[in-house]
């Protein structure tokens, strides 16, 4: 196949727009150390102190708080993680917390979720 000039700037324009909708790449880059302590102030009510979603508040809600040892949580990739923590999720109590914490302090977030759960993937013992 003979690549034209016109192809060549489709091909480009398409590459581009990809690149525009992927998340940052600094969204892999948070310090599970510095999310600890905002995790404790600002999720553990909700999601508990391991992320099972078991927190005071968590069980109470309607649907539940998410658990991050669930593998519907672990394979959501950091990206829709991030989404969630920055936008909130409508029909949940999940809030946005973007006018609340940084950035920096939402990577930070991510960074101790995955922690706690494990990162992406499944493990033994998870539950919904």
């Amino acid at each position: 196949m003979r690549m034209t000039p016109a192809y060549l700037v489709a091909l480009s324009g398409l590459a581009f727009g990809l690149a525009l909708s992927l998340p940052p790449t600094d969204v892999f880059g948070g310090e599970a150390a510095k999310g600890k302590p905002l995790y404790e102030k600002h999720c553990l009510l909700c999601h508990g102190p391991e992320g099972r979603g078991d927190g005071p508040l968590g069980l109470r809600l309607d649907p539940a708080a998410t658990n991050f040892h669930h593998p519907t949580s672990k394979n959501k990739s950091d990206a829709e993680l991030f989404k969630t923590i920055r936008e909130g999720h409508r029909e949940t109590a999940m809030a946005s917390w973007k006018t609340e914490l940084s950035e920096e302090e939402l990577l930070d977030i991510l960074a101790y979720i995955r922690k706690l759960s494990g990162g992406p993937g499944t493990g033994p013992g998870d539950r919904g």
